[in-house]
C-alpha cells in the first residue's frame, strides 16, 4: 500500500486553506461599527418621526445581523461535518497503521529467528568443515591402506588360523604364525578405519553441501524479510505522516469552529441589544401616541366646554352631561 501523490497534495492544500481561513477570520472585525451607535441613541427627546426612522434602521440592522449569523451557522455546520468526516477517515488510517505495525512486528520477529538459524547454520558449517579437514588429513596418512582388499586380508587370517589349529608346528614357526596373524588383524583394523574415514568424509561432504544450500536459503529469506520490513516501515512512516497531517487539520478546524461559534455568540448578543433597543423605542412610540391622543381629546373637550358655556350664557337649558362637562366632571382618562 503506497500513497497517491495527488492525495498528499490535496491534503496539504486542504490544510493550507484551513490555516488561511483561520487567519482571515482572526483578522476580520467581530463587531459592527454602527451597532453601538444605534444601541446608545438617547431617545428621550427624539421626535416621533425620527424615532420611526431609528426603528427602520434597527430593523434593517437586525435583518443584516440575522443573515450574517445564519451564514455563520451554516458555515459551522459545514466545518463540523468536514471535521467529523476527517475524524472518521483518520480512524480508518489509524486502523491500517496499527495493522501494518503489527505485521512489521511479526516480520521482525521472524527475521530474528532466521538470523538465529543462520548463525547456528554458520557455526555448524564451520564445525563440519573442521571435521572434514581432520578426516581428510587422517585419510591422507592411511590412503594406501584403504585401497587394500579387506576380504583378502581376512581370508589370509582365516588360513593362518586354520593352519595354527590343524598343524603341529615348531615353536619358532608357531611364534612367527601368531605374529603374522596379529599383524594382519591390525592391518584389517586399519583398513576398516580407513574405509570408515572415507565414508565419514563422504557423509561430511554431503552435510557441508546441505548446510551450504540451507545457508543460501536462509540468506535469501533473511534478505526478503529485511526488504519487507523496510517496505512496511516506509508505509508506517507514510501513514503516520498522514495521521499527523489529519491531526493538524482537525485541530485547525476545531479552532475555526470555536472562532466562528464565538462570532455567532457575539452576533446573538448584538441581536439581543438591538431587540432591546427596538422594544425601548416601541414603548416610547406608544407613550407618544397615547400622549398625542390624550392631547387631542383634551382639545376636543375644551372646545365642547366653550360651546356649553356659550349656551349657558344665552340662557338655554343644559343637559346633565353638558353640566358635568361644564363643571369638569368629565375628563380625559
Amino acid at each position: 500500500m503506497y500513497d497517491d501523490p495527488r492525495e498528499s497534495a490535496e491534503a496539504n492544500a486542504s490544510q493550507a486553506n484551513t490555516a488561511n481561513e483561520v487567519q482571515q477570520r482572526a483578522e476580520k472585525p467581530q463587531l459592527l461599527p454602527d451597532v453601538q451607535e444605534l444601541v446608545n441613541i438617547d431617545i428621550s427627546n427624539k421626535p416621533e418621526e425620527e424615532l420611526y426612522q431609528i426603528v427602520d434602521r434597527i430593523r434593517d440592522k437586525i435583518v443584516q445581523v440575522k443573515e450574517q449569523r445564519t451564514r455563520l451557522i451554516e458555515e459551522v455546520k459545514g466545518l463540523r461535518e468536514k471535521r467529523r468526516s476527517l475524524i472518521d477517515k483518520k480512524r480508518e488510517v489509524v486502523g491500517q497503521l496499527l495493522k501494518l505495525r503489527e505485521e512489521r512486528k511479526g516480520v521482525l520477529d521472524e527475521l530474528a529467528k532466521v538470523k538465529e538459524e543462520l548463525n547456528n547454520a554458520l557455526n555448524e558449517l564451520k564445525s563440519k568443515r573442521e571435521q572434514l579437514r581432520e578426516a581428510r588429513q587422517l585419510l591422507e596418512k592411511e590412503g594406501s591402506i584403504a585401497k587394500l582388499s579387506l576380504r583378502k586380508v581376512m581370508k589370509r587370517i582365516e588360513e593362518l588360523e586354520w593352519r595354527q589349529q590343524t598343524s603341529v608346528l615348531p615353536p619358532q614357526e608357531e611364534k612367527r604364525l601368531v605374529e603374522e596373524i596379529e599383524r594382519l588383524e591390525q592391518l584389517a583394523e586399519r583398513i576398516r578405519k580407513a574405509r570408515q574415514e572415507e565414508i565419514s568424509i563422504m557423509e561430511l561432504e554431503a552435510e557441508v553441501k546441505g548446510l551450504k544450500l540451507k545457508l543460501n536459503e536462509l540468506i535469501n529469506k533473511r534478505n526478503e524479510l529485511r526488504q519487507k520490513a523496510v517496505n512496511l516501515k516506509s508505509q508506517v512512516q507514510s501513514l503516520s505522516s498522514q495521521v499527523d497531517g489529519m491531526n493538524k487539520e482537525i485541530d485547525s478546524l476545531k479552532g475555526l469552529i470555536d472562532e466562528k461559534s464565538k462570532e455567532i455568540d457575539s452576533l446573538s448578543k448584538v441581536l439581543d441589544a438591538l431587540y432591546t433597543k427596538y422594544r425601548e423605542i416601541m414603548v416610547r412610540l406608544k407613550e407618544l401616541k397615547v400622549s398625542r391622543q390624550r392631547g387631542i381629546q383634551l382639545k376636543v373637550l375644551e372646545e365642547r366646554r366653550k360651546e356649553i358655556e356659550e349656551k349657558a350664557r344665552r340662557g338655554e337649558p343644559l343637559s346633565i352631561d353638558e353640566m358635568r362637562i361644564l363643571y369638569g366632571e368629565f375628563d380625559v382618562p
